[in-house]
């Protein structure tokens, strides 16, 4: 992700579950009508593995950085094109501090969405499911991937996505803002460089132009990212006792400089 720590603060979401939703408790993964292995298995060995875990990123996680933030050696990602996803801005972290809105996506069968998908081991399903709380992680059927890597269908095994759980826009108190839209394009700028068949597909343009909601607010927050955990990683709990102690009015009185609304 660059120089940004996305991860911290996405990390500390609520799950809200719902429909094909993985539940975890502990260390245990289970959901409906599918297994997650553990074990030594070779990376050729666990990607012809028909129960296989697999989670599309269609955001900030098509980023390799991104990923690896979450877990450090996280498997390599093939990019895809899947039907019936609508992907948009309208989704944000409930949280003490500032905060931007976020890509969600949604089930919607006149849609299409790319992004790359990446299998994952039981920790680290249980990992980025922690990252990503307060979304529904729900099932792909595998007829819906396209794959854009040259193989004409995708590897066995279970596909998810983290849907919102409902749709939140752009406002004045949540923008989009750039250093988020940076470490998205990054990642299909990434996803170009290495597949040529991305490449010819125009990976990073369909990007844009299946992305519902592009609005304003919309920040250049490059030099000083609104997402205060990015260098501030105890933000939070610092602005929750701002708020708490010198009152809502006092916090929101606070000035964000160069933030332009």
């Amino acid at each position: 992700m660059m120089t940004m720590k996305f991860s911290a603060e996405v990390g500390r979401r609520k799950i809200l579950g719902g429909i094909g939703a993985i539940a975890i408790s502990g260390l245990g993964v289970t959901a409906a009508g599918c297994t997650s292995r553990q074990g030594s298995a070779t990376a050729g060995a666990r990607e012809s593995d028909s129960s296989s875990q697999h989670i599309l990123g269609y955001g900030s996680l098509i980023q390799r950085e991104s990923r690896e933030e979450t877990w450090p050696n996280a498997g390599k990602s093939f990019p895809v094109s899947v039907r019936g996803i609508t992907r948009g801005w309208y989704d944000r972290v409930d949280t003490a501090s500032w905060g931007p809105t976020y890509l969600g996506a949604l089930p919607d069968q006149s849609s299409t969405c790319n992004g790359v998908i990446f299998q994952v081991s039981h920790g680290e399903l249980k990992a980025f499911t922690d990252r990503e709380q307060g979304y529904q992680l729900i099932r792909i059927p595998a007829g819906d991937i396209t794959m854009l890597d040259g193989r004409s269908a995708p590897p066995p095994g279970n596909f998810w996505y983290f849907g919102s759980a409902s749709r939140r826009y752009v406002s004045r108190e949540f923008p989009i803002v750039q250093s988020y839209v940076d470490v998205c394009v990054s990642g299909c700028l990434e996803v170009e460089d290495e597949f040529s068949a991305s490449r010819a597909a125009k990976f990073a343009q369909k990007f844009f132009t299946s992305t519902t909601d592009w609005k304003t607010p919309w920040i250049n927050d490059r030099i000083y990212p609104w997402r205060p955990f990015v260098h501030v990683p105890q933000a939070n709990k610092i602005d929750t006792l701002i708020r708490d102690q010198l009152g809502e009015k006092m916090f929101r009185s606070i000035s964000l400089p160069g933030a332009g609304i």
